[in-house]
């Protein structure tokens, strides 16, 4: 009786045991379970934060694109008038020098409101065939005069210049980097245009822009196609970043070198902007 009565209770013990187990078990998935719930919910909330943000950003670049397409009749206007007044006064050589100063403001504004309506909608390039000798050719005569002839600048176009491409976009994309490449020389500089065919598993056009400016650091080198980076006083920091997503979109890649040792110090002036473009690109784009 006493043994049945042992038995009953080891057995209840065990059961309790068991219990208690299967208890802690349980409480210890719940408490992982409201860690997770707790966390995700964390998540949850930052997304919606993120989300809203970039509602937010979207509705701005769209009210920005509007008013952009505004300002840029009107300024269409004011540059038209200011290059007939140059003509006009050609015998009047301070007047001239002061219509020529609106003209500069006036390419300086077209170019920022270029630039952000490109920033705002992904350049969507068209499919023709184009000359890049010829756009970056057209792309010089856009520079500000009165910084380009400060500079010597040196072409080098070896062999066929076609390929399939948009003009009006990689004419901004080049108009981009020469500013860049002008302004980084100052006075008395040097910027040195390439192009050549580029055989690298397929026939790719390559662009080189070099400039004998102070360089660029390692740092500032990781980053400068971030959009709104800049180390310039003045400037929105997009001209690069529009550039790289131009030049993406016609199926091709941007690189930049600056000449550092190991240490990641400047061992001498200068930057090599390159682009690489596909030659015959009708499959990376429609026509």
């Amino acid at each position: 009786m006493m043994t049945m009565e042992l038995r009953e209770k080891n057995i209840l013990n065990d059961a309790f045991d068991s219990f208690a187990v299967v208890s802690n078990s349980l409480e210890t998935r719940y408490k992982s379970l409201e860690d997770q719930v707790e966390r995700l919910s964390l998540e949850l909330s930052e997304k919606n934060k993120f989300m809203e943000r970039t509602r937010r950003l979207v509705a701005m670049g769209e009210m920005g694109a509007k008013i952009a397409h505004e300002i840029r009749n009107p300024l269409a206007s004011i540059g038209i008038f200011s290059s007939l007044l140059e003509r006009e006064l050609s015998e009047d050589g301070k007047n001239r020098e002061l219509a020529g100063h609106i003209s500069k403001g006036v390419k300086t504004l077209d170019n920022l409101l270029t630039n952000m309506l490109l920033f705002a909608r992904s350049p969507q390039p068209s499919s023709v065939a184009i000359d890049i000798k010829s756009i970056l050719e057209g792309t010089l005569l856009l520079l500000d005069p009165q910084k380009a002839e400060k500079v010597i600048i040196e072409r080098d176009y070896v062999g066929e210049t076609c390929i399939k491409g948009d003009s009006s976009l990689l004419g901004q994309a080049f108009f981009n980097l020469l500013i860049n490449a002008v302004d980084a020389v100052g006075a008395e500089g040097t910027v040195t245009i390439k192009t050549c065919l580029h055989e690298n598993g397929s026939t790719n056009m390559k662009v080189t822009i070099e400039d004998t400016g102070d360089g660029i650091t390692q740092d500032h080198i990781d980053r400068i196609f971030d959009p709104f980076f800049t180390t310039k006083d003045h400037g929105t920091g997009l001209g690069l970043s529009i550039v790289e997503s131009i030049i993406k979109a016609h199926g091709g890649h941007l690189e930049v070198e600056s000449y550092h040792d190991d240490s990641g110090k400047l061992e001498r002036p200068g930057t090599i902007f390159t682009v690489i473009l596909p030659v015959d690109q009708t499959e990376a784009f429609d026509e």
